[in-house]
């Protein structure tokens, strides 16, 4: 589905003035554009070794996104996720084979395309390690009519990256058969149980039901959360309510985590859903969170890459 405006577009617009000046007042860190990359790397407390985004659009209307992205990369030692659409499927693949560390390419399909499988099927034999971010469903993401596209996610034992909760709205004068409600994390649970070899992430951990959110990825081993897009500024004044949502650290109330971290914080992953030039803004404000929670080192290194680069095969 050919997007005229883009979520991370019409977030970038609405925001970033006010973001980067709140996030840099936060830490005290210059802004983005005016570092070189060894300060770059400087700037993003603690972020142990390589960060994973599984949330970055790759941006069809701009010729120069990749190597804006790969310059980006180099400074924060960040490997992305690249959620492409059909028609950009080759570009992407060859620039993933030319920068595998940097690059991870997923597929966006229109899940209600007539040859929504075909896509799939072209995608993997590109070499692409998922799909995402998968939205503007016209029926609820466990559709019995969506399946064959999670059982060749299933064969292909994939990262699939959903679309949760609220979302925006690009026709303002115009009916659009657009509808939050079948976005909704709590469809995640059947898909998850159902093709128990695909890997569920849902971006932006259902904004606003995150306890829903938290608890389907509390009982599901292969189920995980980002929190991209608008939870984390609009918790900014409050972020320990995250731990609220995420709250069975160190009990038995829960299942597998990644390395049996005995936190409930690892069934976060980090995700951006922001320009490159934004990036690092988000690392800040993970990391604010992570402060706010007291979540452990342990923990924050597995969020901010090493699940994803585990069921990935990321090198550090």
């Amino acid at each position: 589905m050919k997007r005229t405006l883009s979520r991370r577009t019409f977030l970038d617009t609405t925001v970033k003035a006010t973001a980067i000046t709140a996030a840099c007042a936060l830490t005290g860190t210059p802004k983005a554009s005016a570092l070189t990359a060894p300060e770059a790397k400087d700037a993003v407390p603690n972020a142990g070794s390589r960060i994973v985004d599984i949330h970055t659009h790759f941006a069809a209307n701009d010729p120069g996104y990749i190597d804006e992205f790969l310059r980006m990369s180099d400074q924060l030692n960040l490997t992305g996720c690249m959620l492409t659409p059909f028609e950009n499927r080759k570009l992407v693949a060859e620039a993933a084979k030319q920068h595998p560390a940097q690059i991870v390419p997923f597929g966006y399909v229109d899940m209600d395309a007539p040859d929504v499988a075909k896509q799939v099927e072209e995608f993997h034999g590109l070499g692409y390690r998922g799909l995402g971010e998968l939205e503007f469903v016209k029926k609820p993401y466990s559709d019995p009519s969506y399946f064959p596209v999670y059982e060749l996610a299933n064969r292909y034992n994939w990262v699939v990256l959903f679309h949760t909760g609220i979302v925006l709205r690009k026709k303002f004068q115009e009916p659009e058969d657009v509808a939050s409600y079948r976005m909704r994390a709590i469809y995640l649970e059947e898909i998850a149980r159902r093709f128990p070899k695909i890997t569920v992430i849902g971006a932006h951990c259902g904004n606003p039901e995150y306890e829903w959110a938290s608890e389907i990825a509390r009982w599901n081993p292969n189920v995980f959360f980002d929190l991209s897009g608008s939870t984390l500024k609009k918790l900014s004044g409050r972020l320990s309510d995250v731990s609220k949502y995420f709250w069975w650290t160190n009990t038995d109330e829960g299942t597998e985590t990644p390395n049996h971290d005995p936190s409930a914080f690892t069934k976060l992953v980090f995700g951006s859903d922001c320009s490159p030039k934004d990036v690092e803004k988000v690392v800040t404000q993970y990391q604010a969170m992570f402060d706010a929670c007291g979540v452990s080192e342990s923990a924050r290194k597995l969020i901010l890459g090493g699940t994803l680069a585990k069921i990935l095969g990321i090198p550090d």
